[in-house]
């Protein structure tokens, strides 16, 4: 055999190896197994850690956080997290969010304090930017309370396989792309399990930049409430003017970075009620709200209710 031929040969095993790994699957087949799993589990337990660095302007920060993660369909859950960053070296910021399926909380480490949730959505949805993500990734995906919202994974725009890597001793697909919100988010989806192992997401805005939806005077009140506080002309003008200097951060503040959330464990073992019971650090105080700083006012509830409370 020729060199020649030799070289024809080679090129073309390694041609034929690139296509048969090109219809093993497609993305959208993969993110369609990727849902039904998730639907099909009943129980969900995770630990893993999250870590952020972000550049704003040249300002960097590093933000790592260890998470532990309990899940029960249809809307049970315990998710606690603890997390430090550069600015702040010494200041170690714990939290958790949680409900038996009868009440959500969202206990504050900062505070020690914790208070009552209007909704399963709207705990989740608080606890999310203090968690590192936490709260949301797979959450979002696994309970029934997200079932009107679409799938984080669905809003990636053109998402193609890269390539695949292991994860612990994991096969996995590593499917990217933009998104509405990123310039770039990817995937680690197991191979066998069909589970997120990893996900990261860039800092970065996507071509056109992100943009924050308009807020109706609906769902402004909703928001209001959810947080324990009174809706007033003025509450409602100070949410507002709120969300207008986040839409602004958005189109001035040039960010760089990413987040990189790893599931180190996960596993699907049996869960009963009395397992999504969060235990309180000592002196934790029960509040009426946990954002009464924003809008002003927070009062306490008395020990009669917390010791009610706790029963």
């Amino acid at each position: 055999m020729t060199g020649t031929r030799i070289t024809v040969l080679a090129i073309t095993t390694l041609m034929l190896g690139m296509n048969a790994f090109g219809n093993e699957i497609s993305p959208n087949e993969l993110l369609k197994k990727v849902a039904a799993t998730y639907e099909a589990a009943k129980t969900y337990k995770a630990e893993g850690t999250i870590t952020s660095n972000i550049d704003s302007d040249g300002m960097k920060v590093k933000t790592e956080t260890s998470f532990s993660i309990l899940l029960k369909k249809p809307n049970l859950y315990l998710i606690s997290w603890s997390q430090n960053n550069s600015f702040m070296p010494s200041m170690v910021q714990s939290g958790a969010v949680w409900s038996d399926g009868t009440q959500p909380y969202l206990y504050m480490g900062q505070l020690n304090a914790y208070s009552k949730m209007t909704s399963d959505e709207i705990a989740l949805g608080s606890a999310t930017g203090i968690s590192g993500g936490a709260a949301n990734t797979i959450p979002s995906i696994f309970l029934s309370v997200f079932k009107e919202q679409p799938y984080p994974f669905s809003q990636l725009k053109e998402p193609k396989i890269e390539k695949t890597e292991k994860i612990g001793d994991e096969d996995c697909y590593v499917l990217t792309g933009p998104s509405a919100f990123s310039k770039k988010e990817t995937f680690w989806i197991s191979k066998t399990s069909y589970l997120i192992r990893k996900y990261c997401r860039s800092f970065e805005p996507p071509e056109g930049g992100s943009q924050i939806p308009e807020m109706t005077d609906e769902q402004l009140e909703e928001a209001i409430k959810a947080m324990g506080q009174e809706v007033t002309e003025e509450s409602k003008k100070d949410l507002r003017e709120m969300m207008e200097e986040s839409r602004t951060m958005l189109t001035t503040v040039k960010l760089k970075g990413s987040s990189i959330e790893l599931h180190a464990t996960v596993s699907s073992p049996e869960l009963d009620k009395s397992d999504f019971k969060f235990a309180l650090p000592q002196g934790a105080i029960l509040k009426d709200s946990l954002f009464g700083g924003i809008f002003g006012g927070n009062k306490e509830i008395s020990n009669k209710a917390i010791d009610s409370d706790k029963k």
